[in-house]
């Protein structure tokens, strides 16, 4: 499998909010520095259209361009990650590559995250958003359900915080590989299960006390009727990977349907909803 790899020029100010419009163009790899983002793609899934989308994009930012650098080949992509993924601290949880040496403090629970090509690694600020948000969600024995796994961050941290079992599924190939190695280095593959593909993924007789979706804004409408169905009545749903501005639609959309927002967090651009399902 081989990747695209793509070189833009513009301020750390808007790193996040061209990450967002790549990845719905299905860029799924970043490395960002002080003036520069490195992303990839891969070449199979990149054509004239999303280059012209990139140039439309590119075009608001005067000061900013981008160039075409190269075809790379599948690699050991921890190497190129671990110039710029470095441990953080989100709410309860210490963040870390394996590589990196820091320890969590006692009152930390350690959340060890090897990306490959995966979007999830607690750099970007929906990851964070999230994360902190895990801490207001009771998990004790309970069922979660985690779409778009990515990392399998989520999932993982669920099971840290006492859910009985999580389900992750993705779209993207990496991901199910990825996300097993993952629950692997931290001790929690028995009771996390990655399947590769969409919400059919989901069998119909599974239902959770706590859904996650950390996407973007048009998956997230177009599943949110499936999220809220997949949770029971008085179960939480929590949904990021949005901007600001899409903080009116989503709104609309979840007005025709039973669950009420209990939260609203921002962090730089970025939003997260937290929802409770209607009890029947």
């Amino acid at each position: 499998m081989n990747y695209l790899k793509f070189e833009f020029n513009l301020i750390d100010d808007l790193h996040e909010i061209v990450i967002a419009e790549l990845m719905d163009i299905d860029f799924y790899g970043f490395e960002q520095f002080d003036d520069k983002l490195i992303a990839y793609v891969e070449k199979s899934r990149f054509n004239d259209s999303h280059r012209e989308l990139i140039e439309q994009l590119i075009t608001h930012y005067p000061e900013a361009s981008f160039s075409e650098l190269e075809e790379v080949e599948d690699q050991n992509w921890n190497e190129t990650w671990e110039r710029t993924i470095q441990p953080q601290n989100i709410g309860k949880f210490l963040v870390k590559p394996t590589w990196a040496l820091q320890e969590p403090a006692d009152d930390e629970i350690l959340l060890e995250i090897d990306p490959k090509m995966a979007f999830g690694t607690g750099y970007h600020a929906t990851t964070r958003l999230i994360l902190r948000q895990l801490n207001s969600v009771h998990f004790d024995d309970k069922q979660v359900m985690d779409a778009g796994t990515g990392t399998g961050i989520l999932a993982i941290a669920s099971i840290k915080l006492g859910a009985k079992s999580a389900i992750g599924f993705d779209i993207d190939p990496w991901s199910k590989e990825n996300a097993f190695e993952n629950a692997v280095i931290n001790q929690v593959q028995d009771n996390v299960v990655i399947r590769f593909g969409g919400i059919e993924q989901i069998k119909p007789d599974e239902i959770f006390d706590v859904t996650l979706a950390n996407i973007n804004r048009n998956v997230i409408l177009e599943i949110i009727p499936f999220l809220v169905e997949k949770t029971i009545p008085g179960g939480t749903i929590l949904i990021t990977g949005l901007l600001d501005t899409d903080e009116e639609i989503i709104r609309e959309k979840l007005a025709s349907m039973p669950v009420q927002i209990t939260d609203l967090q921002q962090e730089e651009e970025w939003i997260l909803f937290q929802l409770i399902k209607n009890s029947a």
